[in-house]
C-alpha cells in the first residue's frame, strides 16, 4: 500500500511539472532569459544592498536596465523603419532594366514589368515585416512585463530561492556541487562569449559597411550586435537585405562586394569558427558540445537554445563522468 501511495505521489509530482510546463512554455524563453540576466548582474545587488535596503536595490537595477534595454530599442527600431521607408519610396522601377541593361542584355517588356513587380514586392515585404513587429508590440509590451518582474524578485529573493532549488537534488554535497559550478560556469561562458561575439561582429560590419558606402552603417551595424545571438542566420539577416537594396539600386558591384564580406568574413570567419573558440573559453568547453548545442538547442527551443542546448549537453557529460566515479567507487 505505501509503495502505491509513492507511486501516486511521484504520477501526481510529474503531473503537475507538466502542467506548469505547459503554463510558463509561451513564455519560456523569457523566464529563461530574465533569470541568466538575474544571475549576471546579482554581484552588483549584492554590493549595493550593502549600503541600501534590497528591495531599492532591487528596483534600482530594474529601473537601470529598462532604461538601458528601451531607449537603443526605440531609437535603433525607429531609425530601420527610416531606412526601409526610404527604400521604398526611392525604388525605381525600371530597376532591373537598368541593371540588364549596363550588361547590355535585352528582355522582352513583359518580363521586364514582371522583375519591376518583383523589386516592388520585395521592398514591399519589407514594410510588411516591420508592419508585423508593430502589432507584435503588445506581446512584446507582455514579455517585458514578466521579465521585469523575474528580475526585481531574482535579484530580491534570489537567495532564498536558489537555497531551496539545491536542498531538493538527491545526490551528494560533492556532486551537486560540481553541478551548480557546470552550470555557472557554463552561463557565464555562454554570456560573456556571446557579447563578446556581438560586440567583434558589430565593429568588423560597422567598420566594413561604412568602406562599402552602406548608409548609415552605425544602424546597420547596432542591428547586426542585436541579430548576432542566432549562430549562421544572424547576420545574414542584415547582410543578405543590404545586398539587396544595392541590387535594388543598380549597384551590383558594391553589392557582390557586400555579399562577399558578409558570407565570408562575418558570417563563415567571425560567426562560426570565432563563435566556436569564443563561447566555450571560459568554461572549457569542447568546441563539438559548443556547436552541436547552440545549433540543436536553437533548433529544438528557439532563441533561448542558445543557452539551454550547450548546458543541456554539458551537464549530460558531467553526469557520465559522476556516474563512471561512482561506478569505480562501487568495485573498489
Amino acid at each position: 500500500m505505501k509503495q502505491i501511495n509513492d507511486y501516486l505521489k511521484y504520477a501526481l509530482v510529474i503531473v503537475l511539472l507538466y502542467l506548469s510546463y505547459l503554463v510558463v512554455k509561451p513564455f519560456l524563453s523569457v523566464i529563461v532569459l530574465s533569470l541568466v540576466l538575474v544571475y549576471m548582474i546579482y554581484p552588483l545587488h549584492k554590493k549595493l544592498r550593502r549600503t541600501i535596503k534590497e528591495s531599492i536595490s532591487a528596483g534600482l537595477i530594474t529601473l537601470a536596465l529598462v532604461l538601458i534595454i528601451i531607449i537603443p530599442t526605440l531609437f535603433l527600431g525607429h531609425a530601420l523603419l527610416e531606412q526601409a521607408s526610404k527604400l521604398y519610396i526611392s525604388t525605381n522601377p525600371d530597376t532591373f532594366g537598368n541593371i540588364l541593361s549596363a550588361f547590355n542584355i535585352n528582355i522582352s517588356p513583359e518580363l521586364q514589368t514582371q522583375l519591376n513587380d518583383i523589386t516592388k514586392t520585395a521592398t514591399a515585404h519589407l514594410m510588411n515585416s516591420l508592419a508585423n513587429f508593430i502589432f507584435s508590440i503588445p506581446s512584446i509590451i507582455i514579455n517585458f512585463f514578466i521579465a521585469l518582474v523575474i528580475i526585481y524578485y531574482g535579484l530580491k529573493d534570489g537567495d532564498k530561492a536558489i537555497n531551496s532549488f539545491i536542498d531538493i537534488f538527491p545526490i551528494k554535497e560533492s556532486y551537486r556541487n560540481l553541478f551548480i559550478h557546470k552550470i555557472t560556469s557554463t552561463i557565464e561562458s555562454l554570456f560573456y562569449g556571446t557579447l563578446a561575439l556581438s560586440i567583434i561582429e558589430s565593429a568588423v560590419a560597422i567598420i566594413g559597411f561604412y568602406l562599402l558606402g552602406v548608409s548609415n552603417p552605425l544602424i546597420w551595424g547596432l542591428a547586426i550586435f542585436i541579430t548576432a545571438i542566432l549562430p549562421g542566420i544572424g547576420p545574414m539577416l542584415i547582410w543578405l537585405p543590404i545586398t539587396i537594396i544595392f541590387i535594388i539600386q543598380g549597384n551590383i558591384t558594391q553589392a557582390i562586394i557586400t555579399a562577399i564580406f558578409g558570407s565570408l568574413i562575418i558570417s563563415t570567419l567571425i560567426d562560426t569558427f570565432l563563435r566556436i573558440k569564443i563561447l566555450g573559453y571560459r568554461a572549457n568547453i569542447n568546441p563539438v558540445i559548443m556547436i552541436v548545442g547552440v545549433i540543436g538547442g536553437v533548433a529544438a527551443f528557439g532563441l533561448i537554445g542558445v543557452i539551454i542546448g550547450p548546458l543541456i549537453l554539458c551537464l549530460l557529460e558531467l553526469s557520465i563522468l559522476i556516474y563512471k566515479e561512482i561506478k569505480n567507487e562501487a568495485q573498489s
